[in-house]
């Protein structure tokens, strides 16, 4: 394969970054353009994305990358799961994206009993969570009658900004299977998830295939950016958990994941789903991976509540800290009784105040004292976070029947040197921390798919494993004996 120009667009819940990756037919070489800060906006009773102002970007970019002289050769988009728009048969968007973090998902699925979430699992393979889009959906039913009657498609947030790219719509299988919509054993609609939820089947497009083009830019967008010339958008694995699973240096087909970012996303990759009763009581959930393989994982919360802590600590501080600050804080509680609390817990999904909600469960189970404390709460969430990963590694590796050895962390928790030896202490394994921009590394690396349509998940792995740099983590001390702990606040929640 010649030399190829790659451009991957990796959009997360706090930032966006454009990546540019030379592919130079043994590696692929990374630059990051640009990263933008990226956050929901509340207007009026719920909070949305501003789905424009990232596309507005995006194109903004991509003319900075053609005027310094850029080829480009192909283009792949990648986002979080669960959030979409509503499109009318003339093409047009309805509605700017909700966001997850909306209460409409969390009223529709506590009205489910638990045989009803049971059967909706063995359905899908999806296992119940509030932040899926089944429930938003039928919520934006109930809620926004108009905006869904107007409804003829519904596209996802990386399936809308491939269309505004391309004017093609279509929903990429890896993103779609987030919804709960998805029948994972035969990859297609679940009549009976539609029928259930009473939600029309035509409002979902064809699924796109791994490697193949959705489309080329509209000739709109090449003029804007000064491109004289075709530019395909192709299909990728357009959920950034897929994209950077895709993205792991792994050579052993068995191997565990932690992909940290504003979520944690701890699991396996599989050849076939498993719907076991196991899987279900463990809180597994089977997604959909690169090129058809499946990612069974445990979805739970990641750096979100670092994230909220650190501005809220700025604003006591009054200035702004770096994340060097913030792990000193929790190092200065070296030695000292550790706190935990359960990462999981929904008063952490997005309180008005995180720190005071951590310190109040704190204090509510014992584990603190006298006044507050930022080192405290700090040293709570790393070391919650570390045996939130430990329990959910011991889950899979019993539900599989497969023993990990070691756990490859990437996603922008990698960096975290402090949460890496903690996990490999309260797991007892080799931790793998792969540094670089791993979601866009995975979606750059299955463009290469479109150039050369035979080549293999294992040869593309191999690529990657050419391309990214690894840390090692090794167990230094032994703090195993916290997952029991851990475990006990798991059942109090």
């Amino acid at each position: 394969m010649a030399k190829k120009t790659i451009v991957g667009f990796d959009c997360g819940n706090s930032s966006y970054r454009v990546v540019l990756g030379t592919y130079d037919g043994v590696r692929i070489l990374t630059e990051v353009i640009d990263q933008i800060p990226n956050s929901m906006v509340k207007a009026g009773n719920y909070y949305y994305w501003d789905i424009l102002r990232m596309f507005s970007d995006f194109k903004n970019i991509l003319k900075r990358l053609v005027s310094r002289g850029e080829t480009i050769d192909s283009i792949g988009i990648c986002t979080w799961g669960v959030d979409f728009s509503l499109f009318d048969r003339k093409g047009n968007m309805l509605n700017n994206p909700l966001a997850y973090r909306n209460a409409l998902g969390e009223q529709q699925l506590s009205e489910m009993t638990d045989s009803e979430r049971k059967q909706m699992f063995l359905n899908t393979g999806i296992l119940c969570d509030k932040i899926n889009s089944v429930y938003l959906l039928k919520g934006m039913k109930e809620e926004m009658p108009d905006v869904y009657q107007a409804a003829d498609r519904l596209l996802m947030i990386p399936d809308i900004l491939n269309y505004l790219l391309t004017g093609k719509m279509l929903n990429e299988p890896s993103e779609f299977s987030t919804t709960q919509l998805m029948d994972v054993n035969t990859k297609s609609i679940s009549d009976f998830v539609c029928r259930k939820m009473e939600i029309s089947r035509n409002l979902f497009h064809d699924f796109g295939k791994h490697g193949e083009a959705i489309g080329y830019l509209s000739d709109d967008i090449k003029a804007e950016i000064g491109a004289g010339y075709d530019i395909p958008v192709v299909c990728v694995p357009s959920h950034d958990t897929a994209a950077a699973v895709l993205a792991v240096p792994a050579r052993q087909t068995h191997f565990a994941f932690i992909s940290s970012g504003t979520w944690a996303l701890v699991g396996t990759e599989l050849l076939k789903p498993l719907l076991s009763k196991e899987v279900y009581e463990a809180g597994l959930t089977n997604e959909l991976g690169a090129f058809g393989t499946i990612t069974l994982l445990k979805n739970g919360a990641g750096m979100f509540l670092i994230q909220k802590i650190k501005k809220e600590y700025e604003t006591d501080a009054k200035r702004e800290v770096t994340w060097e600050e913030i792990v000193k804080l929790s190092d200065e509680e070296r030695g000292k009784r550790i706190p935990l609390i359960d990462m999981n817990d929904i008063r952490f999904f997005n309180p008005v105040h995180m720190g005071k909600e951590i310190w109040n469960y704190l204090k509510e189970t014992k584990q603190a004292e006298g006044g507050f404390s930022w080192n405290t709460i700090v040293k709570s969430v790393y070391e919650s976070m570390a045996c939130s990963y430990a329990v959910t590694i011991e889950h899979l590796q019993r539900v599989t029947k497969e023993y990990f050895d070691c756990i490859y962390i990437v996603g922008g928790g990698a960096k975290n040197e402090l949460v890496n030896q903690m996990t490999a202490n309260c797991t007892g394994k080799n931790v793998i921390a792969c540094f670089g921009e791993s979601t866009a590394m995975g979606n750059i690396a299955a463009q290469l798919n479109y150039f050369e349509p035979y080549l293999e998940l294992k040869t593309i792995r191999e690529i990657v494993c050419n391309s990214v740099e690894t840390k090692s983590y090794m167990p230094d001390t032994d703090t195993s004996y916290l997952i029991d702990s851990y475990k006990k606040l798991q059942k109090r929640s």
